[in-house]
């Protein structure tokens, strides 16, 4: 496995970092990135930002705002977190999680964590969610990418978000940080009350890494930064890739299913279809766009549109939803 260094703390230039990685390198070997973002709220690519944060509050405290390029839903990052990325060559185009969240999870419980992969895309320990995440396909190569929260500021976990009710509808919980985990306690009470920081994690895992995959570093050249600060310039840093998912429509229709929250907001004229964007927290292995340009001059009724979801291959553009689920709610 290579392991790519990243010390940069701006999430305009990591994720830039990441795509570039992912995008315009060609190994043959499994490649690992470690990286942290200061504070921020990270935008999946299919959701409308300005559904996801709390605006007031991250203008107030100064937390910067960008989509990534992978789907699910929005998260907080500081320097309590640590982001951990898997590019792997020649891999299967289907959404699958546990395979890549398990050497996580084993690196772990080598250390005495008792952490579990669960549900869609989650890590706990504890019962507590402290890793999220998300994946992205191009050809046959995979970006596999999560969180780990290991001393995370919780209060702005809360409030720097937009958590819609429905999220919570089938839980127990309806706090956020009731819901939530640190890892740093959990390694304190592992080490016998022995204190440690976000980078002593990141070394414990590195050399875990070392030890089960032997790893190897490369350095990148003075050209590779070069094109990750332009692609950091033209992309990651603009309003258009950030806020540009925030669609005006005449008709919203939404819920939350299996595959997880799934809008569709839809312009009409003379009961025709004109546009559709589908917005939420949802993953992808095929483009959206493509499904959305499926509805372009479909009537806005059931037959119609029902026709449309029947005919698509909604598992590789939303994930667990059938046709009929989307119509009942969208007519």
């Amino acid at each position: 496995m290579i392991y790519i260094e990243n010390n940069s703390h701006d999430p305009t230039y990591n994720l830039a970092f990441e795509e570039y990685i992912f995008a315009k390198t060609k190994y043959d070997e499994p490649i690992l990135l470690l990286w942290q973002n200061g504070p921020s709220v990270i935008v999946g690519k299919f959701q409308n930002t300005l559904e996801e944060i709390n605006y007031d509050y991250i203008r107030e405290k100064g937390i910067k705002v960008v989509r990534r390029n992978t789907g699910g839903g929005a998260v907080y990052h500081d320097l309590g977190n640590l982001n951990y990325s898997f590019i792997i060559p020649n891999v299967e185009m289907k959404v699958d999680f546990k395979t890549f969240t398990t050497p996580i999870v084993k690196a772990l419980r080598s250390y005495g964590i008792d952490a579990e992969q669960t549900g869609r895309n989650d890590i706990l320990a504890g019962g507590r969610k402290f890793s999220g995440n998300a994946q992205q396909f191009s050809g046959h190569k995979l970006l596999h990418h999560g969180t780990l929260m290991f001393d995370v500021h919780m209060e702005d976990v809360a409030d720097a978000l937009n958590v819609k009710a429905g999220k919570f509808k089938s839980k127990a919980t309806k706090s956020v940080r009731s819901r939530v985990t640190n890892l740093k306690p959990l390694f304190f009470e592992q080490n016998g009350g022995k204190d440690m920081t976000v980078l002593e994690f990141k070394k414990l895992l590195l050399d875990w890494f070392g030890r089960e995959y032997d790893l190897k570093t490369v350095e990148l050249t003075e050209e590779q930064k070069k094109e990750i600060e332009l692609l950091q310039k033209e992309k990651f840093a603009t309003d258009r890739w950030n806020f540009g998912r925030s669609p005006k429509a005449d008709i919203v229709r939404g819920d939350f299913f299996r595959c997880g929250q799934v809008e569709f907001h839809f312009s009409v004229s003379e009961h025709r279809i004109q546009e559709v964007k589908i917005t939420g927290d949802f993953f992808a292995s095929k483009d959206i766009e493509e499904l959305e340009a499926m509805f372009a001059g479909v009537p806005y009724d059931r037959e119609g549109i029902l026709a449309v979801l029947q005919n698509a291959e909604l598992g590789s553009y939303l994930g667990d939803v059938t046709a009929e689920e989307l119509a009942d709610v969208i007519v």
